[in-house]
């Protein structure tokens, strides 16, 4: 696929067949994830491929983050339910870790640089038939998912990319740029 049609056609999927994603495949997309601008080259990335039973155990702690979240709200058993079984029908999901810096202008420098890490792995993986879905939410700051991750005190979960092949591509809702464009000349 060409770069700039990757760019164009990639969408975030929420809806994954049953289909397995190859172990092979996935550490082949995790290959693109440093390729991007990083300030002072400090390669801030860690990430866990997470699939199995190890995902059923992240289900329930996605749940249970949106339990906490949602607490007191009358759809709150639904929708916490309804998260677990995001996670529970996708291949896999990889969990992006920013290791943190302890001086502020390079965090935030590095977390732009963890961005397009992340999307650089969504690239790879639209670019061989696998669609992904960013997910933060709840379960970025909390302290069991942060457990269970063994995620020091001096690292970030970013993003959990919920992987697999799409059930449903959907359609495309960008207004055109050219409407957001200021020239100064």
């Amino acid at each position: 696929m060409e770069l700039v049609e990757a760019l164009k056609t990639r969408r975030s999927v929420r809806r994954f067949t049953q289909d397995p994603v190859s172990e092979e495949t996935v550490q082949e997309i995790l290959t693109y994830t440093p390729w991007v601008p990083n300030h002072h080259l400090s390669e801030p990335w860690r990430v866990i491929v997470v699939r199995g039973e190890s995902l059923q155990q992240l289900a329930r702690l996605r749940q249970q983050a949106v339990l906490k979240k949602r607490a007191g709200e009358p759809n709150a058993h639904m929708r916490a339910e309804k998260a677990q079984q995001e996670f529970l029908e996708c291949a896999l999901v990889v969990a992006v870790i920013q290791k943190l810096d302890p001086n502020p202008t390079r965090q935030e420098e590095d977390y732009a640089a963890m961005a397009m890490a992340t999307y650089n792995i969504m690239l790879a993986a639209w670019d061989r038939g696998i669609g992904s879905y960013w997910n933060t939410g709840p379960m970025v700051h909390d302290p069991a998912v942060h457990e269970w991750l063994n995620l020091s005190g001096e690292e970030r979960l970013v993003a959990l990319l919920r992987m697999g092949y799409p059930e449903i591509i959907p359609q495309a809702r960008r207004t055109p740029i050219e409407s957001r464009i200021q020239w100064r000349r």
